[in-house]
């Protein structure tokens, strides 16, 4: 079979993993890899029909990514890495994104998870993400729920940016109405506000938890994952 951008792009969009797609087109996880990266450079660069197309990746959670060649580098680690727990469906780039975010921990500290459900610019829903982070307390899973959403808002060069959560302590923290004490929760606030500043523009902030909710539920439901990633 062929392995033409267009293919790749109809096969993403059926729900075929990559697995699938490099058996059916007789070659291997990295060949797709590279048509991806392919199209996302080439939708970056160009203003004509082929950037109209969106880039569509769908990972499930039980996907093992031992061995395989991220999709692209990120500055943080691999896009491989970035995906974990993600399922995307026609992120568009360059364009504006609201992200709702929530971090959870069983215990406050203990198992913890995050869970990102993420909007376009016609507030339809282009992606979400549920993922195990290991130990952790409330405001560390909180953090790195941002922290995810950030490094995906950058990788998909969202111009406009929107994240949103239910923990106002995070918010006033990233905002600078609040000091932050906790020395654990430091890096993170660190490495949070250096990824805002790598954005051109972000606001970050405070929703009800009614408005959270799906967020919420897939950072409870990853939380309280029996098999850990």
């Amino acid at each position: 079979m062929l392995l033409s951008i267009d293919r790749v792009l109809q096969l993403l969009s059926e729900g075929k993993s990559l697995d699938k797609i490099a058996e059916l087109a007789n070659c291997t996880i990295a060949d797709v890899q590279n048509v991806i990266e392919e199209t996302r450079t080439l939708l970056g660069k160009s203003n004509k029909a082929l950037s109209k197309k969106k880039i569509i990746i769908k990972k499930g959670r039980d996907e093992s990514d031992s061995g395989r060649p991220g999709l692209a580098s990120e500055q943080n680690g691999a896009a491989e890495d970035l995906f974990q727990g993600a399922e995307l469906s026609a992120v568009p780039l360059g364009s504006a994104l609201t992200i709702y975010t929530d971090g959870a921990s069983k215990g406050n500290p203990g198992p913890s998870g995050i869970g990102i459900v993420i909007y376009d610019n016609n507030d339809h829903q282009v992606g979400k993400v549920s993922l195990y982070i290991g130990n952790g307390t409330n405001n560390s899973a909180e953090y790195k729920a941002i922290i995810r959403a950030l490094k995906i808002a950058r990788y998909f060069q969202a111009n406009d940016l929107k994240i949103r959560t239910d923990s106002e302590l995070v918010v006033k923290q990233i905002n600078g109405e609040y000091q932050v004490k906790n020395e654990n929760i430091r890096p993170l606030y660190n490495e949070a506000v250096s990824l805002i500043a790598s954005l051109p523009k972000v606001r970050v902030e405070h929703v009800t938890r009614n408005l959270n909710d799906k967020a919420d539920f897939l950072a409870k439901k990853a939380s309280s994952a029996i098999k850990r990633i």
